[in-house]
């Protein structure tokens, strides 16, 4: 059987699935795409075993075939050929190999078994709430990259993950990696009519703003398993394992008071930090902001090399006490860099518990329920 399909349609469904294929794995047929063409429908699913993903396009084709091909292979193909989006292709498949006519051109890929490849999951998912995608955008933006990195949680799953603190009334998403910290909150149920708490991988949770950002829709339904979770729309699902529980308390590292507190430029602290690292000692990148008056001097010292930096900024401090902290420049630098707003603004109970960063919004400006929280370093007095 054969059918034609746009090139560029081709190439942004292909883009949608790829990222599920794992780069190693000791089954190789999760290296390969499986193809599934029918009904006027063309799909394609991939998968690593813990995330699987659909997505479908339409072409002229009622009869029904099944083929998978070596996923690297046919994506390198669809990414180089692709110089002239707008034209048609077609695609001949046979029980052995799949051959894609451009033109006068032809590339022909060798099917692989297709009963090796795994069944796409099926859950029931009647019972789902539905997320405008811009939300979930934020949330990869603002939330993901903070989760725990798998060789620096200590065997602590949890924290490798995004928590949905899910509420009637609204609806919190928090990663930390012990050190830092990411909380953004939603004042809205988004359909939830009870409690609901799951650990979601980062991995997966930014495929889907991907899938989205080039789908163009507006909203994507969720439904929560016990093991899984799937995202859906008209044209694509995605369902990955979620992450074993408990999840730390945030609520226990978060001040509810504070005895001081600072605001500042945004820009201008990056650059300064960015100085200050530069010289500051490479086993902890401390730098201590020290406050005094309405002004706060970045200090960063290497012992090793008889190197020393002072950064100066204007700040608005309304305490007369001088304060000192230190912080892991390169983290505190990767917070600022989540932060849209011009001036940012710090609250501390003392310097050796955690420090609050929130956006300061401009007058009339859109506020967002955002905070990060920053552990800080101990040092000699």
């Amino acid at each position: 059987m054969a059918f034609n399909v746009n090139l560029k349609s081709f190439k942004n469904l292909l883009q949608k699935v790829y990222p599920t294929v794992p780069v190693r794995t000791p089954y190789p047929v999760l290296l390969n795409l499986k193809f599934v063409v029918g009904g006027g429908q063309l799909k394609v699913y991939a998968t690593d075993m813990d995330t699987s993903v659909v997505a479908q396009i339409a072409v002229d084709s009622d009869e029904e075939k099944k083929f998978v091909v070596n996923a690297k292979k046919i994506y390198d193909w669809t990414t180089i050929s692709s110089s002239d989006d707008n034209q048609n292709v077609s695609v001949e498949i046979s029980d052995s190999s799949v051959v894609i006519t451009r033109g006068k051109s032809k590339s022909a890929f060798a099917c692989v078994d297709i009963n090796d490849y795994p069944e796409f999951p099926q859950f029931d998912k009647s019972k789902n709430y539905e997320f405008p995608a811009e939300k979930l955008k934020y949330v990869s933006g603002k939330v993901s990259s903070f989760a725990a990195l798998k060789n620096e949680s200590r065997n602590r799953g949890a924290l490798e993950g995004v928590l949905f603190d899910c509420f009637k009334d609204k609806v919190i998403f928090v990663a930390t990696d012990a050190h830092k910290l990411s909380i953004v909150s939603f004042n809205t149920s988004f359909g939830f009519n009870e409690s609901i708490s799951v650990i979601v991988p980062p991995k997966p949770l930014n495929e889907v703003v991907n899938i989205i950002e080039s789908s163009g829709c507006d909203n994507v339904k969720v439904s929560i398993f016990p093991e899984n979770i799937s995202f859906f729309s008209n044209d694509f699902e995605l369902i990955t394992r979620l992450f074993e529980g408990p999840y730390p308390d945030y609520n226990k590292v978060i001040p509810t008071e504070h005895n001081n507190e600072f605001s500042v430029e945004r820009q201008d602290l990056i650059n300064s930090l960015k100085i200050a690292a530069s010289v500051a000692d490479k086993t902890n990148n401390l730098v201590k902001l020290c406050l005094e008056g309405d002004e706060l001097c970045l200090r960063s010292e290497d012992t090793n090399t008889n190197s020393r930096s002072d950064e100066f900024l204007s700040v608005n401090y309304p305490n007369d006490d001088k304060f000192v902290i230190g912080f892991n420049a390169n983290l505190l630098i990767e917070i600022l860099s989540a932060i849209d707003t011009q001036k940012v603004k710090f609250e501390f109970v003392n310097n050796t518990t955690g420090s609050v960063i929130k956006p300061v919004y401009s007058e009339g400006g859109e506020e967002k329920d955002i905070l990060f929280l920053l552990m800080p370093l101990r040092f000699p007095e």
